[in-house]
């Protein structure tokens, strides 16, 4: 910041130029040189720094995030609509949620030249319009047949596209030193619909039918589509995009992404029929604990975050999001809320730190390659209730419950190596 000094100590300059300059750094302060220090700006009050980095684009984009979280959070009711509407087995709604994770891990080595050749803003509101035309084409359905796996293909290729494209463009509109705050934020935007969406849909789908629920996750999408026609442009590139090589740290983070997203996916996944076979006749209360406690470490843990650092914080919540996973095999009518908000005081905290460190020495050439890898393994996850389905129909869900905690715990371990090696 030296060379800002050189702004102040020419009068004759345009004021315009010194407006420019003054513009591009943080939190509105200028470099003294007599006291050489950053003091506030002449027009400034001495109140606390802000965040200008959260600007209108990123505000566009958590709007965005919000209308794709709600179309998505929907079907995670598909598992209890499965079970109620068609008596359907453990392995069954395995495949059935499963082949959509298997899609977004095909498209994989596709995607990060889908974006390139596409352009972020405009691979998100496609996405999203193929999001809504598959939810809408769920309402016509009457059987878990192969219109509804290929349908769940056609959300698992739309979800890949959103996901990494938003993460990139996440990359892109925050600065280095606020990126794991802005994942967090980006995050959350998409998470509190976990709580609003299955509160709203529940009821709707045991009164209604959940055809109406499926619909209501396209209109969503529709909204989302139309506000993300004004996110930056980011223009297409033209050319190959230029082969990046991922580093070892990055590869372990990866990793940990997967089997984290086994971890989630399992809950997501077969929550819903082991609480129902305990009594439970609702299953939003956990969703909403879940949200509720994740967004608050997201939103207001995050100088606890900071002062832990990634690492650690990524260790703790690792350790922690294994033991929610394997208490849910006690799930009850009374323990329901409990576990919920253990789940995301876990995962709140988890997802974000991977995700920084994941981008934090990332060359911008490789963010988009990156974001979709990390969008893939943590699909990888759902790919394995396809396994672990099968695996439930012959030792019961609360083995599945046990095993899948237990093997997250352990991931710990891949986030303990010193910063040089991870």
């Amino acid at each position: 910041m030296r060379s800002n000094s050189l702004l102040f100590s020419k009068p004759q300059e345009p004021a315009m130029y010194a407006r420019d300059e003054e513009d591009t750094l943080d939190d509105r302060q200028r470099w003294s040189p007599a006291t050489e220090d950053s003091v506030l700006g002449q027009n400034e009050a001495a109140t606390p720094a802000r965040t200008r980095w959260i600007s209108k684009p990123f505000v566009r984009l958590l709007a965005t995030n919000m209308a794709f979280g709600f179309s998505m959070s929907c079907f995670y009711l598909l598992p209890k609509h499965l079970t109620v509407t068609y008596a359907a087995t453990p392995g069954t709604i395995g495949t059935v949620m499963g082949v959509f994770g298997l899609t977004c891990v095909i498209i994989v080595p596709w995607l990060g030249r889908a974006v390139h050749g596409l352009g972020l803003g405009r691979t998100i509101y496609l996405a999203l319009l193929l999001m809504a035309a598959s939810s809408f084409a769920f309402a016509l359905l009457d059987g878990a047949g192969p219109a509804m796996l290929l349908l769940r293909a056609l959300q698992g290729l739309a979800t890949g596209g959103i996901m990494t494209a938003a993460v990139a463009m996440v990359c892109e509109l925050a600065p280095a030193n606020k990126l794991g705050q802005a994942m967090g934020l980006a995050g959350a935007a998409s998470l509190i619909m976990s709580a609003v969406a299955p509160a709203i849909a529940e009821p709707i789908g045991a009164h209604y039918g959940f055809r109406w629920v499926f619909v209501m996750s396209g209109l969503a999408a529709l909204i989302g589509f139309w506000i993300a026609r004004g996110l930056p442009s980011h223009k297409a590139m033209t050319g190959k995009p230029s082969r990046v090589s991922i580093s070892r740290r990055a590869r372990l983070v990866l990793l940990s992404l997967a089997l984290s997203g086994a971890g989630f996916n399992v809950v997501m996944t077969f929550l819903a029929p082991l609480a129902m076979s305990r009594g439970v006749r609702t299953v939003s209360g956990f969703f909403a604990a879940y949200t509720l406690a994740a967004l608050a470490i997201r939103i207001l843990g995050h100088a606890f975050t900071e002062r832990l650092g990634l690492r650690r914080t990524a260790v703790l919540a690792t350790a922690l999001y294994g033991a929610a996973i394997a208490c849910i095999a006690a799930v009850g009518p009374q323990s329901l809320v409990a576990l919920g908000l253990v789940f995301g005081l876990a995962h709140g905290a988890l997802f974000p730190a991977l995700m920084a460190l994941l981008f934090q020495d990332a060359e911008s050439a490789a963010r988009a390659k990156l974001a979709a890898f990390s969008n893939g393994v943590m699909n990888l996850g759902m790919v394995t209730v396809l396994g672990f389905g099968q695996l439930a129909n012959h030792f019961g869900l609360v083995a599945v419950f046990l095993a899948t905690g237990t093997l997250v715990a352990a991931s710990a371990a891949l986030s303990t190596s010193p910063r040089s090696s991870l």
